[in-house]
């Protein structure tokens, strides 16, 4: 069995990779971490941006992937952490889960800011109706 903890940036997703892990050890399955960072394709959206938001951004990222290894590892478990790049976080988890023939996406329901969920809906509902395979949405 393989399992995909989907993480962002959020304090929340602590809690996504540890229900992640739980599973992966109680299943004894293979588990990734994957986060998306779109920093590349932002100024698609804003025109022209600094070299130094862009470099924030990247920071962002690489603080997720040390936070989910030094969390890995204060559990003893075993994860892979995974960034991809896109401009939809859902379509890079959609197509990452399709790719490694991923079991079980483990995602959070919580994470994007309420104007983004209004317009484009919240990742959590966009990976649910878009994965191939099942999908675990955690409540705080």
């Amino acid at each position: 069995m393989k399992i995909l903890a989907a993480i962002d940036q959020s304090e929340y997703a602590t809690l996504v990779l540890t229900k992640a892990m739980k599973l992966a050890a109680q299943e004894g399955a293979a588990l990734t971490a994957l986060t998306v960072s779109n920093a590349p394709y932002t100024n698609l959206y804003l025109g022209e941006i600094s070299g130094e938001f862009l470099e924030k951004m990247r920071e962002g990222v690489q603080k997720t992937v040390s936070r989910a290894q030094e969390q890995a590892k204060a559990a003893g478990a075993k994860v892979d952490v995974v960034v991809e790049e896109s401009p939809s976080a859902a379509d890079a988890i959609v197509k990452y889960a399709e790719k490694n023939k991923i079991d079980l996406i483990v995602i959070g329901n919580k994470g994007a800011g309420a104007v983004e969920r209004f317009l484009i809906g919240s990742v959590s509902s966009q990976v649910v109706t878009h994965s191939p395979c099942s999908v675990l949405v955690v409540k705080k």
